[in-house]
């Protein structure tokens, strides 16, 4: 199977410039819905991954897409996954409520899998102009520059990423034997750059419990390829694009603090699931 990174790194740019930006701050009222309440869509999310996918699937002959708005009108595209085709997996506009909102923190993700491996990925952030890519066993750059985890031998010292109910309940239960708590990264609605900060060592480790194949499967191979380790909670192994109903995904600059980290994050739980 041939593919051409730069080849598609363009045609993710290209849509891009095609369908989103020109909608970035200038959507009407009729360009913004709810897939369920709450959960927001727009036009510029619908036409990117149309585009996306009918390029995507002719640059590579036999390849089949599961984009996030595909799966949001037939569940059923999900089972796409258990496929032996390679498969483009789309989230056209990541951090899509703040790009409703006109904000700039929003990116369009692309990885390329076969039979469970992250071949390939991009991470693509239109408003700086710059473009994450990963390729297995090949590194990791940001707009054609290196990528690489800073390491640590103990969580000390790492800034942590986790949303805003999962620090509240670790500030719960955090005792005196637990240790003061990690400095705590701010999430601003986008896993895309989510990843990029961590791929890029801004800050250190991230857990993570909804597990959409189209948020993470980009992102955990450019955090592998800049040399980041990650662990399913339950399972004990590393991180599938496939369907997860009940595990968490933990990511660390190295294998030899993840267990630390596990413990520190989960106090007397396997995993954080509230």
């Amino acid at each position: 199977m041939k593919f051409e990174i730069d080849h598609i790194t363009k045609i993710i740019c290209d849509v891009a410039q095609e369908e989103i930006m020109p909608r970035w701050q200038k959507l009407a009222e009729g360009d913004i819905m709810e897939k369920s309440p709450g959960d927001l869509v727009t036009k510029a999310d619908i036409e990117a991954e149309i585009k996306l996918t009918a390029r995507l699937k002719d640059i590579l002959p036999g390849s089949q897409v599961v984009g996030e708005e595909a799966v949001s009108k037939d569940p059923s595209v999900l089972n796409t996954l258990n496929s032996d085709d390679p498969i483009w997996i789309i989230d056209p506009v990541d951090g899509t409520r703040n790009f409703a909102k006109g904000d700039s923190v929003f990116g369009s993700m692309v990885a390329l899998v076969k039979r469970g491996e992250i071949l390939a990925s991009w991470i693509h952030d239109p408003a700086r102009k710059r473009t994450a890519i990963a390729e297995l066993g090949s590194g990791a750059t940001l707009a054609g520059k290196p990528l690489c985890v800073h390491k640590f031998t103990s969580l000390e010292n790492m800034t942590v990423s986790l949303n805003e109910n999962h620090q509240k309940w670790l500030k719960e239960r955090a005792t005196e034997d637990h240790g003061p708590l990690p400095r705590m990264a701010i999430r601003y609605g986008a896993v895309a750059h989510d990843y990029i900060s961590l791929a890029a060592g801004e800050f250190h480790c991230a857990q993570y419990r909804r597990l959409h194949a189209w948020d993470h499967a980009p992102g955990v191979l450019l955090h592998r390829e800049a040399g980041g380790f990650d662990k399913m909670i339950g399972s004990q192994s590393p991180y599938e694009p496939k369907i997860y109903k009940e595990d968490c995904l933990l990511l660390t600059p190295n294998e030899e603090v993840w267990e630390e980290a596990r413990r520190y994050l989960n106090p007397g739980s396997d995993s954080y699931h509230v």
